[in-house]
């Protein structure tokens, strides 16, 4: 495997790690599952479906659900843990900061090749 493709998947490796062992906490009765975390892990077993039919479409889901994990409506470790800013009267929306930095690693390794990729698609021929 080249290291592009790799590259493109080590984000969402590291999702299937954090999903792996939250889940084996859960199943190992020490935590209750929440919705969050029912709703992440089916989102990462379709993704896993997605990414033998489709890099491409694969990837492209792995940065939809990082950025729902971001904005705190999906789980990938049995402690959540969110955080809010605010500045004055301006607050910023709670999120989880895993979530996010993960999805800057995303982005780091992705998004030219999403720019590339849909861009071809977008344009009619």
């Amino acid at each position: 495997m080249r290291l592009n493709k790799v590259l493109r998947i080590l984000p969402f490796a590291i999702l299937l790690v954090f999903t792996i062992i939250a889940w084996h906490e859960i199943l190992s009765v020490t935590h209750v599952a929440r919705i969050r975390h029912l709703i992440g892990g089916g989102l990462v077993v379709i993704n896993i479906i997605v990414y033998f039919l489709s890099l491409r479409i694969g990837v492209l889901i792995t940065g939809i659900i990082l950025l729902l994990t971001t904005i705190n409506l999906a789980a990938f470790t049995t402690t959540i843990m969110t955080r809010q800013y605010w500045f004055g009267p301006i607050t910023f929306p709670v999120f989880q900061p895993v979530g996010l930095l993960l999805l800057l690693i995303y982005l780091v390794f992705n998004l030219r090749y999403l720019i590339r990729a849909f861009k071809k698609t977008a344009s009619p021929s």
